[in-house]
C-alpha cells in the first residue's frame, strides 16, 4: 500500500514524440511513516506521459538492469505501472543521492533511442512505399504498352 506524497502540479504532456521523462516522486510505501522504517522500499514516480510498449520493455528490461548494476543500484528493480514507475528496493534518501539523476537520464536516453528507432523504421518503410509505388507504375506503363492488335 503506498501513500501519495506529491503536492506539486504534475507537468503532463500526452503527446507520442515527446520525451519521456520522471516528474516527481508521487507515492511511498506506508510503512515508511511507521516507527521502525525499513531501509529499503518502493518509491513511486510519475512519467510525464503515457509509457510507449518499446520504452516499457526496454526500462523494465535487462539492459536496464546491468547499466544500473554498473552504477552501483543493482539492487534495484524497474516496474512501470500505467504512468507511474515503481522503483523497488530504494530509499527517498537513495533517491535524493544520486539514483533519481541517473533513472532520470536513463529513461530520456531510452525515450530518444526509442524514438530514433521508429523515425528510422518510419523512414525505411516510407521508402519501401516509395519504391513499391515506382515499380507499380513502371509495370503500368509497361502493361498499356502493349498492343494485342
Amino acid at each position: 500500500m503506498n501513500t501519495n506524497v506529491s503536492t506539486q502540479g504534475q507537468t503532463k504532456d500526452d503527446s507520442p514524440g515527446s520525451t519521456l521523462r520522471l516528474t516527481s516522486v508521487v507515492a511511498v510505501s506506508r510503512e515508511v511513516y511507521g516507527h521502525e522504517v525499513p531501509p529499503r522500499y518502493t518509491v513511486s514516480a510519475v512519467f510525464s506521459r503515457r509509457v510507449n510498449p518499446a520504452e516499457a520493455r526496454s526500462i523494465q528490461g535487462p539492459t536496464t538492469h546491468e547499466r544500473l548494476a554498473e552504477l552501483g543500484y543493482g539492487h534495484i528493480s524497474l516496474v512501470i505501472d500505467d504512468r507511474r514507475l515503481e522503483i523497488v528496493n530504494t530509499s527517498l534518501e537513495e533517491l535524493k543521492s544520486g539514483l533519481a539523476s541517473v533513472l532520470g537520464s536513463l529513461v530520456r536516453e531510452i525515450s530518444d533511442q526509442m524514438r530514433l528507432e521508429q523515425e528510422q523504421r518510419d523512414d525505411a518503410a516510407l521508402l519501401k512505399s516509395k519504391a513499391d509505388d515506382a515499380r507499380r507504375k513502371e509495370i503500368e506503363a509497361l502493361a498499356h504498352e502493349i498492343s494485342f492488335d
